[in-house]
């Protein structure tokens, strides 16, 4: 699946921001939030996707993370030229199960 990111603006609520992208000829927004947190006296940037970009890219991390640092760039200030190609990604589902078997226990 073709990913191109074609803007990122800030949102209404500080802190927060709209990424609107292309999944091959599909067009999805999300809205993210960006987070500072504090870990051994060194301020971090965090940068959070809502529910329907989490669910969009639980199956592949590769793509979030090139969206992520994507948008931490966006976040510092730096000039982004859209419409930004981030390339091909297989997004493949994997199915979850659960091994349910009966154990016996003999009790003498």
């Amino acid at each position: 699946m073709n990913i191109t990111v074609l803007s990122i603006e800030p949102a209404s609520e500080f802190g927060t921001f709209n990424i609107i992208i292309l999944l091959d000829r599909e067009q999805h927004q999300f809205t993210m939030t960006a987070e500072t947190a504090t870990a051994l006296g060194q301020t971090i940037p965090l940068i959070k996707g809502d529910v329907h970009f989490c669910k969009t890219f639980k199956w592949n991390q590769e793509a979030s993370v090139k969206l992520y640092k994507l948008l931490s760039q966006f976040n510092r200030g730096d000039c982004l030229e859209f419409p930004i190609n981030l390339g091909d990604f297989e997004f493949l589902e994997i199915e979850r199960f659960s091994l349910n078997k009966e154990v016996k226990i003999a009790v003498q």
